[in-house]
């Protein structure tokens, strides 16, 4: 049995011309080369497997070749191309700064420095993640670097560029190497299967180069993984079973029954997923990656596709059926999904709810009337008087419970002023009292008496309310109240207290005291629940401590009690500081 080469050493280019992917890198060293402007020193960063190495390695062949061609490439004969070949170069050094990165190994590089080339024009050294170098080893390093002998040439690869000091950089040329194309990559997968005889479908090197992230060597990496599990003959789905990928053809139906609003097919989807093995944090991560590749396609920017032309082709088409709108509504939801999610006890309904989210946004973008008819508090109806739960007006009180109800439609509250709001409520409550007084508040009278004409046009103008906001919760306020325990801080001051300012579905207090705020604080909860279920709105609160209402509260306090009684009888202080009492 021979010994096997992996295709991303067996296939490796050995010129400027063979290299995938980095074509303005290429020509600009091979420029340099012909017109001998070579730099003494080169850095050549990007993301892994995108050819820094080879390129080093190519150029340190090319510089010292000694039959360049016309297109400033090496010949591959001459005594020093075949030594380089056959990796017997005593003028090529390769040091991995990974493994060499102390201020040691920096000086024994710069003493070998001073050792002039054997047959060839320039002693060339490659130092590989040169970002792993000490700080000390750097500084070594810089006085080398800024000033090498005029036969040596330096070239640093690195994936981060961003760990190297300031002073490196500005002594070096930089070429920024960027991701393989996927067409970029499947292309060359071609090549090396049509060299290795083996089958394939172009699908299925598609898959391959999304799998591999713009990394040629990850590609071959899996190519040759793939070529022992199919024996020779990869395909579609041999790539997709033994790479334990999500078959896109589940993220295009699973679009469509979104789009389509049936969430019965889109929970069956998800179910067949999970039970071929792939967790809920992967479909997340795929279908984000589906809805983001339908965005571009909305946008016109077809390039930005990293995948192949024949599912291009089908991501094009399904964009042309989903709304914009409703795609930015499925990335969000997915998003805070795949943030919450390892939070989650019971990860698949995580999942399944956001699912459901999706479906829910895409009925109410499809049918915004019925979402909203659900969701609204009025009921009105075409073609017909709308009736009102009026009672005669007969009486004062009659009138005062209209007016309540056209003032709750037509003037909503807009002020956040909570003493202001408190009093505006208490006057249709008063309005009783205050007609059997004398002539002194005949404006309440005026605001609040209903003519008969007005009565008929508002029955048929007017919408109908079912029951007052404010009023329901005051109702449950109450309720809560008289179910409290007798004894508790709580209890009292809610008796005590007036009910909460409402504003949209926040409920503003105004307390005398951090004490009674404490208590407000504790039954919260429990009432938020009930009033949430009468109103079917999620309510949040607001507690802030007014000391100019601590007269109008009930003194919970021992100090405030003994304060005020010792109000009425001066006597009181006296006898505390005579018989040296403490306040409890």
């Amino acid at each position: 049995m021979g010994n096997f080469i992996v295709s991303a050493r067996k296939y490796r280019p050995s010129t400027f011309k063979t290299i995938v992917g980095q074509d303005s890198i290429t020509t600009t060293l091979k420029n340099a080369v012909k017109s001998n402007q070579v730099a003494q020193a080169f850095l050549f960063c990007g993301p892994r497997g995108v050819g820094k190495t080879t390129c080093a390695r190519v150029l340190a062949k090319t510089i010292n070749c000694q039959a360049l061609t016309e297109e400033g490439e090496a010949c591959n004969q001459c005594e020093s191309c075949r030594s380089f070949n056959q990796s017997a170069s005593f003028n090529f050094f390769e040091l991995d700064a990974a493994s060499n990165s102390g201020v040691d190994d920096m000086r024994n590089l710069v003493e070998q420095v001073r050792i002039l080339p054997q047959g060839a024009t320039y002693k060339v050294y490659i130092i590989d993640e040169v970002h792993m170098l000490s700080s000390a080893a750097f500084n070594a390093f810089l006085k080398t670097l800024e000033e090498p002998p005029p036969y040596v040439k330096f070239i640093l690869a690195t994936t981060e560029k961003h760990k190297i000091i300031p002073t490196i950089l500005s002594r070096c040329q930089i070429f920024d190497f960027k991701r393989i194309t996927t067409n970029d990559i499947v292309h060359h997968l071609e090549y090396v299967a049509h060299e290795e005889g083996v089958t394939f479908e172009k699908a299925a090197f598609e898959i391959i180069a999304q799998k591999a992230d713009g990394s040629l060597r990850d590609a071959l990496s899996i190519f040759d993984q793939a070529v022992n599990f199919s024996n020779g003959n990869i395909s579609y789905d041999t790539i997709i079973e033994n790479l334990n990928i999500i078959d896109f053809k589940y993220f295009f139906k699973m679009i469509k029954a979104l789009n389509d609003g049936d969430l019965a097919d889109v929970l069956i989807q998800f179910n067949d997923i999970i039970e071929k093995g792939f967790d809920g944090l992967r479909f997340i991560e795929s279908i984000s990656e589906h809805i983001r590749n339908l965005m571009i396609c909305k946008l016109g920017v077809n390039d930005l596709l990293e995948t192949g032309d024949n599912i291009s082709l089908q991501y094009i088409e399904q964009a042309k059926q989903v709304e914009t709108s409703v795609l930015l509504e499925y990335l969000d939801i997915f998003n805070r999904c795949s943030t919450t999610y390892k939070s989650s006890n019971n990860k698949r309904l995580h999942v399944e709810l956001a699912l459901m989210m999706c479906v829910k946004k895409k009925i109410k973008a499809s049918n915004p009337t019925k979402e909203l008819k659900t969701n609204n508090t009025f009921q009105t109806t075409e073609n017909k008087p709308l009736k009102t739960e009026i009672p005669p007006l007969t009486t004062n009180e009659s009138k005062t419970s209209f007016k309540r109800t056209v003032k709750q439609e037509v003037t909503p509250i807009q002020t956040t002023n909570i003493k202001s709001l408190l009093e505006k409520e208490k006057q249709p409550t008063n309005t009783e009292s205050t007609e059997n007084k004398d002539n002194k508040n005949t404006t309440h009278e005026i605001n609040y008496e209903v003519n008969e004409p007005k009565v008929e046009e508002a029955e048929e103008n007017c919408v109908c309310i079912t029951q007052d906001p404010i009023e329901l919760i005051t109702e449950n306020w109450k309720t809560y109240v008289e179910n409290a325990t007798p004894n508790s801080y709580a209890a009292r001051m809610l008796l005590n207290n007036q009910p909460p300012v409402i504003k949209e579905d926040k409920l503003y207090f105004e307390v005398a005291n951090s004490i009674a705020e404490k208590e407000i604080k504790n039954v919260m909860p429990a009432l938020l629940r009930i009033i949430s279920t009468e109103t079917d709105i999620n309510f949040t609160y607001n507690i802030a401590i007014n000391s100019e209402i601590k007269t109008h509260t009930t003194i919970i306090d021992p100090d405030e009690k003994f304060k005020k009684m010792a109000e009425s009888n001066n006597n009181l202080f006296t006898l505390k500081q005579n018989l040296n009492l403490n306040i409890f």
